[in-house]
């Protein structure tokens, strides 16, 4: 027998629907909308990524691999070994920093790009620059080096380094801020770059970035080129992978569905309770009925002459006096035989006579009187706070 479904479960599935599916949608939209990494990783075929350059040298038959160990696992007879270390963006803990100068000072040789790769150098002076310009310059060499022998660059530095003495060899300099530096760490090399556009996707065909990268390496006798991933992202903690974009908008979206199906659930399985229709006769209603025909008819001093009757009724019956007492009378017995001292309550019977003797009554007029009566009656206990 299949299975039917109520109306009131239909129009709930109706709206989840609606409600639902574009934000699924939207989400997936969003997910896959990334916006371009500025990570020069051997992965990415982005404007900003390395994997012409890393292709390029396996295509010309150059010993390269992607390394993603940590630096205690490098080669511990590194003469001819080149390790790049592209726009690192994780800094090293100290036991990584030290493995990485007992490779350079054994004889190995470390291509570093980027002011990020300051934590990773023996030997460092760099300054990141505050605003880095997006615009790309050219740069001629400083010097005829072994570095400088493609001759201009094109490059976006990121930083420059601070010190330019004999312990450093600048090659490259944006004006005298040098921005390509070379210099000696035991048995091996380091060379450092400000900014990693000759190396990326889009900038290595410009004229001189290839020549640079190649001299850069020493690519005359390498043995081994070691292209860094594992500083990238490959020893991330479980927090950072949560952090990722995707991941992120995929659990929003199961989110979503969980609180969808609590929300259906909750609904079938807590008690129904049918909804109560209000009495027709009940007093509220009789008071808005009352009151529209008073203001309908205009009777604006019937609207106060029934409660100030109430009033003297319930009054002259509490006290025993007459029906129709004076109303200086009746004030007078309520102060002295009940305690009821208020001074404005004399003049308050005095304002409701003078308004009902008025040939005219404002219905504004009429209710605050209204109102200031029952007050009084309530602190007189005459009527009870219902």
């Amino acid at each position: 027998m299949p299975l039917k479904l109520e109306k009131s479960d239909r129009r709930l599935l109706l709206w989840a629907a609606g409600v639902l599916l574009p934000l699924v949608v939207l989400l997936a939209v969003l997910s896959n909308s990334r916006q371009e990494s500025f990570v020069p990783s051997t992965y990415s075929a982005q404007s900003h990524g390395a994997k012409a350059a890393y292709l390029l040298l396996k295509e010309r038959g150059y010993d390269i691999e992607r390394w993603e160990k940590s630096p205690a696992d490098l080669p511990k007879n590194p003469e001819g070994a080149v390790l790049v270390l592209a726009v690192p963006l994780q800094a090293p803990t100290l036991d990584e920093k030290n493995e990485l100068q007992t490779f350079i000072g054994r004889g190995g040789r470390m291509l570093a790009v980027g002011p990020s790769a300051k934590p990773f150098l023996p030997q460092e002076e760099i300054e990141f620059e505050p605003a880095p310009s997006p615009e790309w310059n050219d740069f001629d060499p400083e010097a005829l080096t072994s570095i400088t022998r493609g001759g201009t660059i094109t490059m976006s530095p990121a930083g420059h380094w601070e010190n330019s003495s004999t312990a450093y060899l600048a090659h490259y300099s944006d004006g005298d801020r040098p921005i390509v530096v070379s210099y000696n760490v035991g048995k091996g090399e380091v060379v450092w770059w400000a900014g990693s556009t000759p190396l990326t996707n889009v900038g290595i065909s410009r004229a001189g970035n290839l020549a640079l990268l190649l001299n850069s390496l020493g690519l005359e006798n390498p043995t081994h080129i070691l292209w860094d991933e594992y500083f990238h992202s490959s020893h991330r903690t479980f927090a950072g992978y949560m952090a990722e974009l995707p991941l992120r908008y995929g659990l929003l979206q199961c989110g979503l569905i969980v609180v969808a199906l609590l929300l259906t659930f909750s609904r079938r399985n807590t008690p129904i309770y049918p909804l109560g229709d209000p009495p027709r006769l009940s007093p509220l209603e009789f008071v808005h009925t009352l009151g529209g025909l008073y203001r309908r008819a205009k009777a604006n001093h019937a609207a106060l002459e029934v409660p100030y009757n109430r009033f003297r009724a319930l009054a002259t019956r509490k006290l025993g006096l007459p029906a129709g007492a004076a109303t200086q009378d009746l004030a007078r017995a309520l102060r002295n035989r009940m305690g009821y001292k208020d001074e404005a309550f004399p003049q308050l019977l005095k304002d409701i006579e003078a308004s009902l003797n008025a040939s005219e009554l404002e219905e504004e007029r009429a209710l605050k009187l209204a109102q200031e009566l029952n007050r009084h009656m309530l602190n007189l206990k005459l009527i009870g706070n219902t």
